[in-house]
């Protein structure tokens, strides 16, 4: 879709090109969701592409991944097979993307975007990432994953303010991980969305739930919970259910309990 109200277009080489920032601006990264539709408030597009954010960097100590890595990038690699834990983030971005949404959406437009359904932002909650912003003079800033957005279509994001990279911690990588899903069809956006993650060495559990609650939220088991007693943890540590015509905020609840008792099955 053409976005009519632009009158700006700026492509910086580096981030000190950039010595202010406009209201009406609008980071540019792979644009699938942005071209999709109308963007009246817009006034200008700031490309992120020559920046080279789109570095994917293993060590020791965990995985880094640059804002631009499209979800095409990630689905390809040939991931380290001590790593399980990568395979919620992979099964995450098969379930949303098509070929051609694969090939230029990155995981950075995928979480600042901040949609309730959003498939990313779950996933890295229960691999206990860290996200790297950066603003306009280079300072940098370090936001555990939970905290990153406040509801929907919202972030901590100050103006002129990008998200930098992304930060997984090898220890939970090293641990089995999930991705669960329930839309009505496999094609509709989802009901209620599940991640799990177990730590290899404690055994605790990490859940990042979305779509069935705003914003997406942790839920932390220190162990295998008795089943009996989810419902009560759940309510202790999730708020904020949705309800609008297609559910009910007490379905959604319910399935994120079974999604939740799934995940532990497979997560062991």
């Amino acid at each position: 879709m053409d976005l009519h109200h632009l009158h700006t277009y700026i492509r910086p080489q580096q981030l000190e090109d950039l010595t202010a920032w406009d209201p009406g601006w609008n980071w540019l990264a792979g644009g699938t969701w942005l071209f999709s539709q109308p963007q009246p408030h817009l006034r200008g597009l700031v490309d992120l592409h020559p920046l080279d954010w789109n570095e994917l960097e293993i060590s020791a100590e965990g995985l880094k991944l640059g804002a631009t890595c499209t979800f095409q990038q990630l689905l390809q690699y040939d991931w380290p097979p001590h790593w399980p834990g990568i395979r919620a983030l992979c099964e995450g971005m098969a379930s949303l993307a098509s070929f051609k949404v694969a090939h230029l959406a990155t995981i950075g437009g995928n979480l600042c975007l901040a949609l309730s359904v959003g498939v990313v932002a779950p996933v890295l909650i229960a691999l206990e990432a860290t996200y790297t912003l950066i603003d306009l003079q280079g300072s940098l800033r370090h936001i555990p994953a939970q905290d990153f957005q406040t509801g929907p279509q919202q972030t901590l994001l100050q103006p002129g303010e990008a998200l930098r990279s992304i930060w997984i911690p090898a220890q939970r990588l090293r641990g089995p991980s999930t991705f669960q899903r329930l839309g009505i069809t496999q094609t509709d956006p989802a009901l209620v969305i599940v991640a799990g993650s177990r730590d290899p060495d404690s055994g605790d559990y990490r859940f990042g739930l979305n779509a069935a609650l705003s914003p997406p939220q942790l839920v932390r088991l220190g162990s295998r919970p008795n089943p009996e007693h989810l419902p009560q943890l759940l309510a202790e540590q999730a708020h904020g259910w949705i309800a609008d015509f297609r559910a009910s905020a007490l379905y959604r609840q319910r399935m994120s309990e079974v999604l939740i008792r799934r995940c532990i099955d497979i997560l062991g």
